[in-house]
Parts: structure tokens; sequence; C-alpha cells
């Protein structure tokens, strides 16, 4: 029964596999390229993360700036207070 069980989840896997690589699709385009160019990829999807991430950071600090900008417009010129519970 156990071996059963396993084979008929390898199938299920195998087919989920099958799968998941039609919906995707750009795999097979990547496997195309020569294998030389595996490193240069890596390095250029790492540095397109990086500068992602940077984007990510400034665009926080811009909006924690802008609502520290606020609050502080808020409170000294319009005298609303904003108080957190």
């Amino acid at each position: 029964m156990r071996d059963s069980f396993s084979a008929g989840m390898w199938r299920e896997l195998g087919a989920q596999w099958g799968e998941l690589r039609r919906v995707v699709g750009f795999g097979d385009s990547l496997a195309a390229w020569p294998a030389w160019l595996a490193p240069p990829l890596a390095i250029g999807a790492l540095l397109a993360l990086i500068v992602l991430s940077g984007v990510a950071l400034v665009s926080l600090g811009a909006l924690l700036t802008t609502l520290l900008a606020a609050a502080l417009l808020l409170e000294h010129v319009f005298g609303v207070h904003v108080v957190l519970p």
C-alpha cells in the first residue's frame, strides 16, 4: 500500500510540475540559451533585485517623510493634535 501511495504521489507531482511549466513558460526559453550566459543572467537578476529593493526603500522613506510633514503641519499650523492610542 505504501508503494502505491508514493507512486501515486510522484505521478501527481509530475503532472502538477508539467502544468506549472506550461503556465509559466519562460523556463524553456532560458534553457535554450548557451550555458556560458547563466552567470551573467544570475548577476543581472540579483542586480535587478537589489535595485528594486532600493526603490522600495526610497519609496517607504518618502512616504514616512510625507506622513511626518503632514502630522507636523496639522499640529503646528492647524492646531489639530494627532494621537495614536
